[in-house]
């Protein structure tokens, strides 16, 4: 008994060594998983230093999400090909869930700077800006200017996008033609849904181009927002510029922050020409 104290670790030194608790392990051992390389004469369990790699191995894999039912059915018949199998399959598994992962975060900063945007924004005034050339993966609006309708139209879009294997940071927007700029409290000229990704590596792409751009940021959702548009095209042809083919219109504060449509903050621009 005293050799195999020198030699071996008792279920809690082994727990606390692997930083598991103790229940951890007789449950493994009743799966029949991992069990104690001795049982002494009282029925005390003790583990040896050689299964400390086995364990962590299980461990590993858990963490991979493998049942433990699979695991043990691997350890039972493992092989170095059966191991290099296993590896290949789970690095595979890790990569999704790191792609995954920095899309979440990409999403959640450009969220955060969407957000502070609209925060700041001051609304219902016509400013000025120079925007980059941007890249807008769009589907083309042919429906009514009901809900139903602009909902089956963004399912479409989003439809799209993952066909195209796409990572959706941004939120979608749209394009309105400024020949057929909103007049009154329902839109009917829908041209374009769009996402805006960044770079020319994507099919069907609408080049927003570099340059000036009149904007203004509107507030309790798009019933009235054609007021705003009103109050773009006033201001920009007041200065001497004419409008490009589009107006761009970005949802800023969402439902995510906001409480109902009626509530959203909407980023109405459009290029000016000289």
């Amino acid at each position: 008994m005293d050799i195999i104290k020198q030699n071996y670790f008792t279920t809690g030194e082994f727990a606390k060594l692997c930083n598991v608790k103790k229940q951890t392990l007789f449950h493994y051992d009743d799966i029949g998983i991992f069990s104690p390389e001795v049982i002494g004469e009282n029925g005390y369990r003790y583990y040896s230093y050689q299964q400390i790699e086995v364990f962590e191995i299980i461990s590993m894999l858990k963490e991979l999400d493998m049942p433990l039912k699979d695991i043990k059915n691997y350890l039972d018949t493992r092989t170095p090909e059966s191991l290099i199998t296993l590896l290949h399959q789970k690095q595979k598994e890790v990569e999704n869930k790191i792609k995954d992962l920095q899309w979440i975060n990409n999403y959640i900063k450009t969220k955060t700077d969407i957000t502070k945007e609209g925060l700041q924004a001051v609304t219902e005034k016509v400013t000025y800006t120079e925007m980059p050339e941007e890249y807008l993966i769009t589907t083309h609006y042919s429906g009514k200017p009901d809900d139903r309708s602009i909902a089956a139209a963004i399912t479409k879009h989003y439809n799209y996008c993952h066909d195209l294997g796409l990572y959706m940071i941004h939120s979608i927007g749209s394009t309105i033609k400024t020949s057929d700029m909103p007049t009154g409290q329902f839109y009917y000229s829908y041209a374009h849904t769009y996402t805006k990704v960044p770079s020319k590596k994507y099919p069907n792409l609408h080049i927003k181009p570099a340059g000036t751009y009149a904007v203004i940021y509107h507030r309790n959702g798009y019933n009235t927002a054609y007021e705003s548009y009103k109050m773009l095209m006033d201001d920009l042809l007041k200065k001497g510029y004419t409008p490009g083919e589009y107006f761009y219109e970005d949802t800023i504060l969402d439902e995510l922050s906001m409480c109902g449509y009626d509530n959203y903050m909407i980023k109405i621009s459009a290029f000016c020409k000289k």
